[in-house]
């Protein structure tokens, strides 16, 4: 086989494999376009906010390696997570804001396995909560220990109905 033919061969090759990705990254994001949470954001105080954040994915409850491609939640990236009274608000840099009210609240968790992330045991913090009749978890990769640990306090407290704190407040030594 000459090389112009193989060549042409290989860059067919290439272009089919991209074709197929793209189509299969439509029909997911199709499949997924009811996946949404409310259209304002939630209401009653701020009672913490989380900068040093990054989003890693949302996926079905029990199926860590599916990926959910949410409006708002599609890809990867820095993230900012606001915990209010009514719910909670995922700002994706580059993605429209998600907003999860507390009736769709779950709970939280801890992962070390995500699809587009493997970390050690408990070094994700994952956010439970329900749309379109699915069970999903959002999964986030938080900077600092204590601020993985005050997100999920926060979110505890929030969908479990206790009294609301203040969990803004870390220390110099629970950041490190």
């Amino acid at each position: 086989m000459n090389r112009p033919l193989f060549a042409l061969i290989f860059a067919l090759i290439v272009v089919l494999a991209f074709a197929l990705m793209w189509w299969g990254w439509r029909a997911r994001a199709k499949r997924d376009a009811g996946v949404v949470g409310a259209q304002v954001a939630p209401s009653g105080a701020r009672l913490a906010d989380f900068t040093l954040v990054t989003y890693v994915s949302t996926t079905p409850v029990g199926e860590p390696l599916v990926r959910v491609s949410a409006p708002g939640l599609r890809y990867r990236g820095r993230a900012e997570i606001s915990v209010f009274e009514g719910g909670v608000t995922i700002e994706v840099r580059g993605e429209t804001p998600v907003h999860i009210p507390l009736a769709q609240l779950r709970g939280s968790g801890s992962a070390g396995v995500r699809v587009g992330k493997a970390v050690e045991r408990d070094g994700l913090a994952l956010l439970r909560w329900e749309a379109d009749g699915r069970e999903l978890e959002s999964s986030f990769r938080f900077d600092h220990a204590a601020e993985q640990r005050q997100f999920t306090e926060a979110i505890d407290a929030l969908s479990s109905g206790e009294p609301h704190t203040d969990f803004t407040h870390i220390t110099q030594e629970d950041a490190r």
